[in-house]
């Protein structure tokens, strides 16, 4: 189950040099509770100064992982407390580390639909093919992964931020050694921005689902707007 970290080194790398404040600590003991779903309130979202993702893996309990860093160009990597990593680029899981079963590598990288199919519809391949390097069982393997992606139209999604419009895209996929197939979500902004995603990353492994948070940098005033006008109806 993931846990978050917080550590002053990563909160430097990510240009936030303010210290984690007592209400900060606060707010990550509350998030944690044994056996309970990870949720800030709509107060401390806005008030987080962290990027950060809702994870939850099958029927897990939901738990708040953090920014740690970013290596240029796009690789955004996510810490929790007990130094499992997930590598996120364009939304996807790319790489994990301490995991029980760990994804160590994509290939061909560059041609991930992701990266065009909502900003470039029209020039965009539908087809991916891959090689994944995985840690299965104790035992290191390489994977061929082929998938052809879809484009289902406008949605708009209620994230913790507020209500967001995206594009949601469907993967479906298979490993061709073994044939089994699975089937990626992703909900992507105007831009090409992955707000949600619900992700396979082994052969017959769980599905992991992914929901932002806040993510620092992005504007989604009109977002939060829209979420107090709403809990203020439903006060009256």
């Amino acid at each position: 189950m993931f846990r978050l970290l917080l550590i002053p080194i990563f909160l430097l790398l990510l240009n936030a040099c303010t210290a984690v404040t007592s209400e900060v600590r606060t707010t990550i003991e509350y998030a944690f509770k044994d056996g309970e779903d990870a949720e800030l309130s709509q107060e401390k979202i806005d008030a987080f100064p962290y990027t950060s993702l809702y994870a939850q893996w099958s029927e897990k309990p939901r738990s708040l992982i953090v920014l740690g860093y970013v290596n240029k160009p796009d690789d955004w990597h996510f810490i929790t407390a007990e130094k499992e990593t997930l590598v996120l680029r364009n939304g996807r899981i790319i790489r994990t580390q301490s995991l029980s079963n760990n994804l160590l590598s994509v290939s061909n990288l560059s041609d991930d639909p992701l990266r065009c199919i909502v900003t470039n519809q029209t020039e965009c391949k539908t087809r991916w093919q891959r090689q994944y390097d995985i840690e299965l069982n104790n035992k290191m393997v390489s994977r061929a992964v082929t998938s052809d992606f879809s484009v289902q139209g406008s949605q708009t999604l209620d994230l913790p931020i507020g209500p967001v419009t995206t594009t949601r895209v469907v993967e479906k996929g298979w490993f061709e050694l073994s044939g089994k197939r699975f089937t990626n979500e992703f909900w992507l902004e105007d831009d090409g921005h992955v707000v949600k995603s619900k992700q396979t990353l082994f052969p017959g492994g769980n599905e992991l689902t992914l929901t932002q948070v806040t993510w620092i940098g992005r504007d989604y005033s009109e977002s939060r707007s829209a979420r107090k006008e709403q809990q203020g109806q439903e006060a009256q």
